[in-house]
């Protein structure tokens, strides 16, 4: 498929696409004979990866690193693990001080309603 169908399949837009291959956070795609970037099955899951990557704001350095180990092949696999890991604690570090917060947006919204109602 062209740029364009991949893009619409994942609702994202070609010009996305573009800037995601030209900073290495996706592989460069094959090119046909006229140059057109040619999107195959491989293509489209790394196109997932990045745009679920993107969604969660992972950064671009995890990201660029993340190809660089996945084109080295297996070899790579603990280091991409590992490095999947890092990330992990990073989110799970992220995902609590979002709920931290909630709970002290929370406590204000109580403690105002409280308030307004004496």
């Amino acid at each position: 498929m062209d740029i364009q169908q991949a893009a619409e399949q994942l609702s994202i837009s070609p010009d996305q696409i573009r800037h995601w291959e030209h900073a290495g956070i996706i592989p460069p795609i094959e090119r046909n004979r006229q140059g057109f970037r040619q999107v195959e099955a491989v293509d489209l899951e790394w196109l997932r990866f990045a745009k679920m990557l993107n969604q969660m704001h992972v950064s671009r350095d995890f990201q660029i690193e993340y190809v660089k180990l996945a084109q080295l092949g297996k070899e790579a696999t603990p280091a991409r693990v590992n490095l999947l890991k890092e990330q992990l604690a990073t989110l799970k570090d992220d995902y609590q001080s979002l709920v931290d917060e909630i709970g002290r947006i929370e406590g204000l919204v109580k403690e105002r309603q409280a308030v307004n109602e004496n």
